[in-house]
């Protein structure tokens, strides 16, 4: 009897993915699903092989197994899920206990993320370690999907909300570097503060190797320098505002997993310094990216950790906290709190005061609020009014932002029934990430559903003309 159903009978394959099965000496495109990962990147065979590899492996374990190439590209592609005899196969052939495919659901079991960032104490010396592997590493990035979820993830920030703060003695210097005086780190800090803003006129697609090479000095100067306590805390708490921006980088182009990591070391960096804030801001981030993928349980848990800092954080971070948890809320269908939170983060901006926000936190202000309330307005069926506040968020916004933003005013229009600004909106994220040297798949992907959500009216002109822009640029 054949236990794989779905490899019996299948429709035909695109062409084009026949052409692109990868093996292992064929370089990598960006994977969506941690099967793919799994396949290539740890296993290094095309689709062809691995269908082959475990019918053998199943026959040793004694099942008659008929998976096929197809079978593997329609598991990666997301139509069916591997049923519970291919699974333990599966597990069996990564040398995974058959257990570990019974404790979470397909595909959170596979290896798809290094677990040490969960495992590893929160001891200054061992976010030291993570930070120079992090540092030192090449591209890790799998795009599209996160490679942990439930309540792992919900885990990191439970661990940064209960570690303690440092209170120990500087390290001893690795070796014999330099003095690493409060000047050097002025300079460097405005290293980050460059990266942050170039991140924002341009998107941080092409800057995240610059980012990696300040995260290689920074920690190059923790092992090995000489320096006071406080200029440890100063270039631990640099670390994590480092990992952070990368970790935004990486998610706005859509390399998930690796933002996770760099989030991860973010929290950690952060409590080294004993920052709540960055700490806290962290995770906003990776809670929103965690809503995003459908991780919803998990996005309000990270939010709850970092509430929990609330009443120790500037005004100005109070207000980007009920920010992202209206996002969180709104994701996951509470409608009623997500609007409460939204309006506590309206009372404590307007009461906030610029000059205690710090460097990396001057990007939240009016705009990204009015942003926040137009995506609220326009899940909750109030169209119209969203317009309005997403246009005043387009207007006040860095490029790399109204590159985003206009796909989601462009919605708005569509859905408020104003062709013509849909169209009006959806010209100009077009001018700036196609013409404007802005990079940021996310805004690729809003562009995507216009496309979408212009169809009804594929036959009139200027609607056939924008949809084929956005075919050409998204290759849909």
């Amino acid at each position: 009897m054949v236990l794989d159903h779905f490899s019996t009978k299948s429709d035909p394959e695109p062409e084009f993915d026949r052409r692109r099965d990868v093996t292992a000496d064929q370089p990598l495109s960006p994977l969506s699903h941690p099967m793919a990962y799994v396949r290539v990147s740890l296993l290094g065979m095309g689709k062809a092989q691995f269908a082959e590899a475990l019918r053998a492996r199943a026959q040793l374990l004694g099942y008659n197994l008929g998976t096929t190439r197809s079978t593997v590209f329609k598991w990666e592609r997301g139509d069916h899920d591997p049923d519970e005899i291919a699974q333990i196969v599966i597990a069996d052939l990564l040398q995974i206990p058959a257990s570990a495919c019974r404790s979470a659901p397909w595909p959170k079991w596979l290896p798809a993320w290094d677990a040490q960032v969960l495992s590893t104490p929160w001891a200054m010396g061992d976010t030291l370690k993570n930070l120079k592997a992090l540092s030192a590493s090449g591209r890790m990035d799998r795009r599209g999907f996160l490679g942990i979820g439930g309540a792992a993830l919900v885990s990191i920030g439970t661990q940064w909300a209960i570690s303690a703060p440092h209170c120990d003695p500087s390290l001893e210097a690795a070796g014999s570097g330099d003095s690493v005086t409060p000047a050097v780190v002025d300079r460097l800090s405005q290293r980050v503060q460059s990266l942050h803003a170039l991140e924002q006129e341009a998107g941080g697609g092409g800057f995240i190797e610059s980012g990696k090479t300040d995260l290689e000095l920074i920690t190059r100067m923790l092992d090995n320098g000489r320096y006071t306590e406080e200029t440890e805390r100063r270039l631990y708490a640099l670390g994590a505002e480092v990992c952070c921006l990368l970790g935004w980088m990486n998610y706005d182009a859509s390399f998930n997993s690796a933002a996770q990591r760099y989030y991860a070391a973010a929290l950690r960096a952060s409590r080294a310094a004993n920052d709540d804030t960055l700490g806290a801001h962290t995770l906003c981030f990776m809670a929103v990216q965690a809503a995003t993928h459908q991780e919803q349980t998990a996005a309000v848990g990270l939010m709850e950790s970092a509430d929990g800092v609330r009443r120790r954080v500037s005004l100005t971070m109070q207000a980007s906290l009920a920010a992202h948890q209206a996002t969180v809320l709104l994701k996951s269908g509470q409608e009623k709190a997500a609007g409460q939170a939204l309006n506590r983060a309206f009372a404590a901006l307007e009461r906030s005061n610029s000059d205690d926000t710090p460097a990396y936190l001057q990007w939240f202000g009016e705009a990204q609020l009015r942003s926040t309330e137009g995506r609220f307005l326009l899940s909750t069926g109030q169209a119209a009014k969203a317009t309005d506040a997403l246009e005043k968020s387009v207007d006040q916004a860095p490029r790399r932002d109204q590159a985003v933003r206009c796909g989601a005013l462009a919605l708005a229009y569509q859905q408020a029934g104003n062709l013509d600004g849909a169209l009006d909106a959806t010209s100009r994220a077009l001018d700036l990430i196609d013409n404007g040297g802005i990079h940021t798949q996310r805004g690729v992907e809003r562009l995507r559903e216009v496309h979408k959500a212009l169809a009804p009216h594929r036959s009139e002109s200027r609607v056939k003309e924008t949809r084929a822009r956005i075919a050409a640029l998204t290759t849909l």
